[in-house]
């Protein structure tokens, strides 16, 4: 765990150096045809990662929280394909294959879900623009198996993106992803495709979700704290985890076999603005409404305003995953509100 705070520490640092740092171009707009610089003394950060569905919820409404903070600028995107493990990136990385999609999404474009980019190569996607920091993260399942940590694959990928990069002094974050939920109904779903395919991992973690959150936490403790080429841990799964302690029950949280609902997806997301903007603790939830554009499938059909019930859940699970961001913290919300 110390060698956790001194990694908060130095995140902290780095922020503090890109809000600081002096260059001569405008921000960047993602919808121009190339990438600029980083802009003159503005609040700016720049966030890519390399990952999954589980990047695209983290994501989703990232830029949306951080124009309600106020945020001056953030430009989040996603080097997407379907489950997407580490040892794929490193396929397609070297045979530079045109097999992803990048969701992009801006401050300046806040209310709408992000811009999808087709048929897109990592290499493509690195020198979209000067990204700030890359974001990495394992496969649903790998990321609980240490032998991911191991086979060089998460090296081969950083050398990838050090030759590759724009910006030569962005550095590395790990997503800790969430355990799959227990719930039979979620995990026999598999969005478009009838039965989950993946359903036998489950024997892995004795079909129960507190036994694969502990063997996630395992590794990252194990493999990803000691590595001092990641500055950056977020610890996604620990939040959703927190919520989970709550009354909340796994539908409100998961909207099939491992996605995100929208709640679970602002959980996440603020989990993410804290960390990367440098956030000690999330003192209040400034989103007054999630608008109706990034409702995925039936969950609604008008813009979702969070009560304030919600909203006092989103900060106790963000701040206990923050002060612990490797061990759930039971929750204080343990009955529904009347």
């Amino acid at each position: 765990m110390k060698k956790f705070l001194a990694l908060m520490l130095a995140a902290l640092m780095v922020v503090g150096y890109f809000t600081a740092c002096a260059n001569q171009n405008a921000p960047a707009d993602t919808t121009a045809a190339g990438p600029t610089e980083p802009a003159e003394e503005a609040k700016e950060l720049k966030v890519l990662t390399l990952g999954h569905s589980l990047a695209v919820d983290a994501g989703h409404m990232l830029a949306l929280i951080a124009a309600a903070e106020g945020y001056e600028s953030m430009t989040v995107a996603t080097l997407y394909y379907s489950g997407c493990p580490l040892y794929k990136h490193v396929e397609y990385l070297q045979t530079n294959a045109r097999e992803y999609d990048l969701y992009v999404s801006s401050t300046k474009t806040a209310d709408q879900p992000p811009k999808i980019m087709e048929d897109v190569t990592m290499g493509e996607a690195l020198k979209h623009d000067y990204w700030d920091i890359i974001i990495m993260q394992g496969g649903v399942f790998e990321i609980a198996d240490g032998a991911t940590f191991t086979n060089g694959n998460i090296q081969t990928i950083q050398k990838y993106v050090n030759d590759n990069k724009l910006n030569p002094n962005a550095v590395f974050g790990w997503n800790m992803a969430w355990a799959s939920p227990i719930n039979e109904q979620l995990r026999s779903t598999y969005p478009g495709e009838g039965k989950n395919p993946y359903i036998e991992n489950y024997t892995k973690f004795n079909n129960d979700r507190t036994t694969f959150y502990n063997m996630i936490t395992k590794c990252v403790n194990d493999h990803i704290v000691p590595d001092e080429t990641f500055q950056y841990l977020i610890p996604s799964g620990t939040a959703i985890e927190n919520a989970l302690s709550s009354y909340l029950e796994e539908t409100d949280l998961h909207r099939d076999y491992v996605h995100a609902t929208d709640l679970g997806r602002v959980i996440v997301s603020y989990t993410w603005f804290c960390v990367l903007t440098g956030a000690e603790k999330l003192e209040e939830v400034k989103l007054d409404a999630i608008p109706k554009a990034f409702f995925k499938s039936t969950q609604g059909t008008e813009d979702r305003v969070l009560t304030q019930a919600e909203k006092d859940l989103i900060i106790e699970s963000v701040n206990n995953a923050l002060a612990n961001p490797l061990q759930m913290t039971q929750s204080q919300y343990t009955q529904a509100p009347a």
